[in-house]
């Protein structure tokens, strides 16, 4: 079950409901329901459990996470690979080829600087505190929610007749709410806007005309709605250089 609003009471069901049967259970996102988890502590205390049953939680890292909760599980860490090579081709592991070809150029375009503008922010946590002055949870949420917002952009330019995709929506909109929502020390915040100014506009962009000014010496924005990742593995670098940031 992924955890959300209304998920709460089906979970707490699903729970008696598989450990009297010795089912396996998997809640998910639990980072998003923290408030509730002193009540699933409490259930779980009063379970009487069938040797076979197996519950299983994920989470993203967060302060309010029950320290007893963690304490009485296994825990086990998923750090993903570092460099902007290996952030990038998991990017699109995660999207299906039709998330990312359906619509238009332009749109597959703005998902591919999505991708890039969310590697470079998270592999600048290496050089802390020359890359941000801080660890930043930027995380596949912020990423989901990026992509949501673009497609919608992009679904409203195609209905107009000047199809033309609203910049500032996308800066304000990552700086304010998506993104910048973690960023607390202003010359990060300067320096995210910085790379939301200097991806996301219609220089950068150019639909099916073709890319008018390259992501970095070796990369080249899709001029199709496919992606190519073979090839784009080729071209990328296993080390990250500088100059990419």
């Amino acid at each position: 079950i992924a955890m959300g609003q209304g998920q709460m009471q089906i979970a707490l069901d699903l729970l008696k409901k598989c450990s009297s049967q010795g089912s396996w259970l998997c809640l998910k996102n639990l980072h998003l329901v923290t408030s509730w988890l002193s009540t699933l502590e409490k259930e779980l205390n009063a379970l009487k459990p069938h040797k076979d049953f197996r519950l299983w939680l994920t989470s993203e890292i967060h302060p309010k996470f029950p320290t007893i909760l963690l304490q009485s599980s296994i825990k086990i860490t998923y750090e993903a690979p570092p460099g902007v090579k290996k952030n990038l081709l998991r990017t699109f592991e995660i999207w299906t080829p039709d998330e990312f070809s359906k619509g238009s150029v332009a749109r597959s375009q703005t998902l591919f600087v999505l991708a890039w503008f969310h590697a470079i922010v998270q592999e600048r946590r290496k050089y802390i505190p020359q890359g941000w002055t801080k660890f930043y949870e930027f995380s596949q949420a912020d990423l989901r929610a990026s992509y949501e917002i673009i497609h919608r952009l992009c679904e409203r330019a195609g209905r107009q007749s000047s199809g033309e995709i609203q910049w500032n929506y996308i800066h304000g909109l990552f700086d304010q709410a998506v993104y910048g929502g973690r960023v607390d020390n202003p010359i990060d915040t300067d320096v995210l806007r910085s790379y939301l100014i200097q991806y996301f506009n219609a220089a950068i962009i150019g639909g099916a005309k073709g890319l008018k000014t390259r992501l970095a010496s070796n990369i080249n924005l899709p001029n199709s709605t496919e992606l190519h990742v073979c090839e784009l593995s080729d071209v990328l670098e296993n080390i990250d250089l500088t100059v990419v940031y």
